[in-house]
Parts: C-alpha cells; structure tokens; sequence
C-alpha cells in the first residue's frame, strides 16, 4: 500500500508518527499530512543525546552526540519536522522516549540478546551483569508512555518543541533485573563481569553494549511535567515487566537458554579465575 496516497486523502484531528526513522521517513509523512492535520506527534528517542551523552539528568537543550544509524536517523528526522514547523508552521511536537516497555516487544535486559534470558531464570541459572550492575536506566511502562501521548494531543503550546518522556525514577540494571525475577517468583543470581571483559570475551555478542545499555542515562523530565503536571507514571514495574513478559510467552519469543551455553562458559571462567593474593 501506497503511505502518502492513503494517508494523504483524510484529514486528521491528531497523528502519533512511530514510524518514521530517517529523513525520509519524515519527510514522507510530511507529504501526506501538510495541511491536513491538526497535532502531528512525533516519537524521536534519547539516542539522539549519544553516547557519547553529555552528562546526566540531561534536558532536551542537549547536544546531539548520537553516532548509531538510530540515533543519526531520528536526528534527521527531527530536524526535518523541526523545520517545516518554524518555515510553514507544521504543528509538530517531538517526544524522546528513553527505554519503553510492554506487549509488543522483547523485554531487555542490560547485556542484550534474545529473551532467553528470562528461560535462565525460570529454570535457576544466573544471569550476566555488565560492570557493578549500577548503571542507571529510566524504564517506562508503555501504558504509562500511551497516557502522556494523548494528554499532549491538541496542545498549541508544544507546537514546535521537545520533550524527553521518560520515568521521573531512574533504577539500576540490576533493579530491573531483580523486578523481572520477582514478576516471575524465582530468586536471582546475578554474575558480574566487566563490560571490556565482557566484549574481548565474545564481541559478536556483546559490543552493542558501548552502544547503548552501558552507559548510565538519566533525563530530565521537568519540561514534560511543565505542560503536563497531571502526567505521573502509575503501573507498578513489577507489574509492567510481568506484563511484558506473558506477551513474550504467548508469542514463543522465550528461547530454550540450554540451546546457547556461551552465557554459562563465561559465567564458570569467571567463577574460575585463581586468586593472585
């Protein structure tokens, strides 16, 4: 189906735009709803910020230090969007998601990889940490991410802004670890291992991580509360992972973790090592 040909015959009260990744992207959905729509939302990401990131607690006046093809990607779509709103007067608003979660995608977890992870813990294995398990994440129900969507609709005011829709509360990778065993009822062990480790041991599988989840990130959220003082995440993260995690079941997307053993011969090399003093 032809995007532009279907989308560009309506008019529309509001659009919520999660598809578009590039320039091109946006540059399409700009074709098809100039002049027909009355609030045009568009969900960039926080990776635009980095890594490298800045600092911490960052607000959306942040340098774009983003190098992924995702971070550049929406960086260009946001600038895209950006323009036709100070050139034409589109009336675009710009939302930057941290990490959201809920049915409708595989739950991570810091090291990466499939959902066997969740498989590892059911049946009492311990799982890998990078570093001390003390970087910290903003993880944001979906159901709560869906509120702040609709409560922006139809607001003149965020024509042409910013906002960073992130959970006020930033936990550690090992809290979220621990709210995923515990919406499971098992307990957990959890084996660290330096992130460099962790890469010179299997790169193929863990490089991504200096990408993205090894990096502590925190967001500001004050300019969202400024315009949406009523928004305050309310579904409880035990609850949302559980959630997450029951659409993974019913979709087959938990993987037998015995058909991969790479996690256990690094977690036994660590547990191995020989005391030098």
């Amino acid at each position: 189906m032809d995007f532009e040909a279907i989308v560009g015959v309506e008019v529309w009260d509001a659009v919520i735009d999660m598809i578009s990744f590039n320039a091109d992207d946006a540059a399409s959905a700009l074709r098809a709803c100039q002049g027909r729509v009355g609030h045009f939302v568009h969900c960039s990401t926080v990776m635009t910020y980095g890594p490298p990131f800045a600092g911490i607690n960052l607000p959306e006046t942040a340098p774009l230090q983003g190098t992924s093809g995702y971070g550049l990607g929406k960086i260009a779509a946001d600038d895209l969007l950006l323009a036709a709103h100070a050139h034409d007067g589109f009336p675009v608003t710009i939302f930057k998601p941290s990490y959201t979660h809920g049915p409708g995608i595989n739950l991570h977890r810091q090291v990466g990889g499939d959902g066997s992870w969740i498989d590892r813990l059911r049946k009492g294995k311990a799982i890998l940490s990078a570093g001390d398990g003390l970087n910290f994440f903003q993880f944001l129900s979906s159901r709560d991410a869906g509120i702040a969507f609709t409560d922006i609709l139809g607001k003149s005011a965020c024509f042409g802004e910013i906002y960073n829709i992130v959970h006020p509360r930033a936990r550690t990778w090992d809290e979220w670890h621990c709210a995923a065993a515990e919406a499971l009822g098992v307990d957990i062990e959890i084996v660290h291992v330096s992130q460099e480790m962790l890469i010179a041991m299997a790169p193929e599988r863990f490089s991504g991580l200096r990408g993205n989840f090894g990096h502590t990130q925190i967001f500001s959220h004050e300019k969202l509360a400024g315009v949406l003082p009523d928004f305050s995440p309310q579904v409880p993260v035990v609850e949302s992972v559980a959630e997450n995690i029951a659409w993974m079941d019913t979709h087959n997307l938990v993987p037998d973790s015995d058909a991969d053993d790479l996690e256990d011969q690094i977690i036994a090399a660590v547990r191995n090592l020989p005391r030098l003093r």
